[in-house]
């Protein structure tokens, strides 16, 4: 315990504390239902981004596959890109600030956490050498996801991803056909999250891996004043990644498991004995910590946006421009779903003209192999006898049925059957 006069936190810090923590849970909160709200109106059928769309992870998988195969990976679209480079830019700026101020899977983690410290009280305490090796497993998942992309140029990850079955909960027969250890792996984390906090995070998520190896780069950190510490564990038991903060070396919170949340910095009850910041003097307030690490995740996308360049759609939607791709042309992916692949013709230039005419503002590439023939007939306004004639379907066939059965038991691929549509 410090010899030294502690001051305790002033009224005025606990306000601009309580302000810090309200901003952070109102962006999780929000990131988190824009992420299931804009991924179930994709999975039924609306305008709306896919979830490969709105992880940055992918867009390292596509470059890995640019380099390995010559073309970028299906599924991934222009903005996905802009999200991977911003959050790479916020890592070496501010290391892991992406888990803990904007990561919607990592919010809802937490939230499960919080409901878990009101229902059990206490905490389960992971065996410390046990947790050491376990926290590896991140690092060892990262490798092979990297390495599978190289070899396979796709994204192979896909049916494992608990991120990925987050977005496919509106169709849940998709979800447990096409992604159930996915959906297993969510339910274990967020179960695991309950009595543990941030189970994913800490132990299998590869982009947590590759930030926290990119943050190891900066400068940013967590600091304790060891001259004010009273060594009273508020820090460490407030950490939700279990960092040692109270007794870290030379007082630097140097560990890549930090995910710089602040709730340590907001547990702290003494003025100024933990602070974040690029050195000892270069202090910056929770508050200020926490607003710029949102606006350099979120100005960078609305100026693609503004440019034109955040997309995150994989075809042309009438009255929405800024959304349109050039240079995206139909593929197959994991499971028969239909997927999207971007040639890799460097440099860009004019891309060809598609060799379909759009129906109702729907091109191949919109239709979903979980849509059933007859939502495929509404979406198209076309009859549904109509429908039937051109995918070559006998009459009695269900129209309850998916365009993934349907093509199958024509013995076709998805990607020509639906194009039967277009012809």
């Amino acid at each position: 315990m410090s010899a030294n006069p502690v001051t305790p936190v002033s009224a005025r810090e606990k306000r601009l504390s309580l302000i810090s923590r309200i901003i952070r849970w109102v962006t999780l909160g929000s990131l988190l239902a824009f992420v299931i709200a804009a991924t179930a109106l994709h999975t039924l059928g609306y305008v709306g981004p896919s979830i490969h769309a709105l992880c940055p992870y992918g867009g390292l998988e596509s470059m890995l596959s640019l380099v390995a195969v010559g073309t970028f990976l299906k599924r991934i679209v222009i903005g996905t890109f802009v999200l991977f480079g911003t959050t790479v830019v916020l890592s070496i700026a501010m290391r892991r600030s992406f888990c803990g101020q904007i990561c919607a899977l990592g919010a809802l983690q937490e939230f499960f956490g919080k409901i878990g410290q009101k229902l059990f009280k206490k905490r389960l305490v992971m065996p410390q050498k046990l947790d050491r090796v376990l926290r590896y497993l991140k690092y060892v998942v990262l490798a092979v996801t990297v390495a599978m992309a190289w070899i396979t140029g796709e994204l192979w990850i896909t049916p494992y991803d608990p991120f990925n079955a987050l977005g496919h909960l509106a169709d849940f027969n998709e979800l447990v056909t096409s992604y159930l250890i996915g959906f297993i792996v969510l339910i274990i984390s967020l179960l695991g999250s309950m009595v543990y906090d941030r189970f994913f995070c800490k132990y299998l998520c590869p982009a947590g891996a590759l930030y926290a190896a990119i943050g190891k780069t900066s400068p940013y950190m967590v600091r304790v004043d060891e001259d004010t510490c009273i060594k009273c564990g508020k820090c460490n038991r407030s950490c939700p990644m279990n960092v040692e903060v109270m007794n870290a070396k030379n007082g630097r919170v140097t560990s890549a498991e930090c995910i710089n949340c602040n709730e340590c910095v907001h547990a702290c009850p003494v003025q100024g004995a933990i602070h974040t910041g690029y050195s000892k003097k270069a202090k910056i307030h929770p508050l200020v910590a926490t607003i710029l690490a949102l606006a350099l995740f979120f100005v960078p996308m609305g100026i693609a946006a503004l440019s034109g360049d955040m997309q995150l759609l994989p075809n042309k939607y009438e009255g929405l421009p800024w959304f349109s791709t050039p240079g995206i042309t139909e593929g197959r992916g994991s499971e028969g779903e239909e997927s999207h692949e971007e040639e890799a013709t460097l440099p860009a230039g004019e891309s060809e003209e598609e060799d379909y005419v759009a129906i109702n503002g729907y091109a191949p590439s919109d239709l979903r192999g979980s849509y059933t023939l007859e939502q495929t007939a509404e979406l198209l306004n076309m009859p549904l006898d109509e429908l039937y004639s051109r995918l070559g379907l006998a009459a009695d066939y269900p129209s309850y049925a998916s365009l993934k059965d349907a093509a199958a038991q024509m013995g076709m691929g998805l990607s020509d059957f639906k194009h039967q549509l277009f012809d």
